[in-house]
């Protein structure tokens, strides 16, 4: 897709003003529309700023090792999420005293170089739930480009660090019972969602890294 043209420079960087910028605003709506149709998560979204000289490789390009940073502080919004099923337990739970999570697997696929000045919009995709752990898809895309740059996936594994050992949620009872029946809806109506998208969107050969 042909890159977002602006009338110049500062309104390209535009993303970086209080509110997001103006003529960011369609380009930021189209992507989160998007995002929804396919089943991905709206409250733990994140959009990214790209910094000139934070997040650029000496080619003028985000650098690899910054995408699993954007990766990360999507899926602790994820994370975050679970304090409306875990109630009083959740301080607990997002540190690590008793049961919590850990990532077990991760992989990141690149599909294209983003340059400054961009934004990303990340958001997650919960596609598999099981007792104790599950399969999250992270697609981040640009909105200048208005398509995907890059997907990791990967298991998060529920741990419980008093024991040492993985943490069965239908087991454990109670608010963890609760968390595992909600993510367990949650992908149930996730996959019907991109099973639809799939269908009415066939995927097409294009250009990628």
């Amino acid at each position: 897709m042909t890159p977002a043209k602006f009338k110049s420079q500062l309104e390209a960087s535009s993303y970086h003003a209080p509110g997001g910028g103006e003529v960011y605003q369609p380009l930021r709506e189209k992507i989160v529309k998007q995002a929804l149709e396919q089943g991905y998560d709206e409250a733990s979204m994140l959009e990214h700023a790209v910094k000139w000289a934070d997040d650029q490789d000496p080619w003028g390009h985000i650098m690899n090792a910054g995408f699993p940073h954007y990766t990360s502080a999507c899926n602790y919004r994820l994370f975050e999420s679970f304090e409306e099923q875990l109630g009083d337990k959740f301080q607990d739970f997002i540190k690590a005293r008793g049961i919590g999570v850990i990532v077990k697997t991760t992989t990141l696929d690149i599909k294209r170089p983003v340059s400054y000045p961009d934004a990303i919009v990340v958001a997650n995709r919960m596609d598999e739930v099981k007792p104790d752990r599950y399969h999250v898809t992270t697609t981040m895309w640009s909105l200048r480009q208005q398509t995907p740059v890059a997907e990791s996936n990967g298991w998060v594994v529920f741990f419980d660090y008093s024991k040492g050992r993985p943490a069965n949620l239908v087991q454990a009872g109670g608010v963890y019972a609760n968390l595992h029946a909600a993510l367990s809806a949650k992908s149930k109506v996730t996959n019907e969602k991109k099973e639809a998208w799939d269908r009415a969107h066939p995927k097409k050969p294009r250009p990628s890294l």
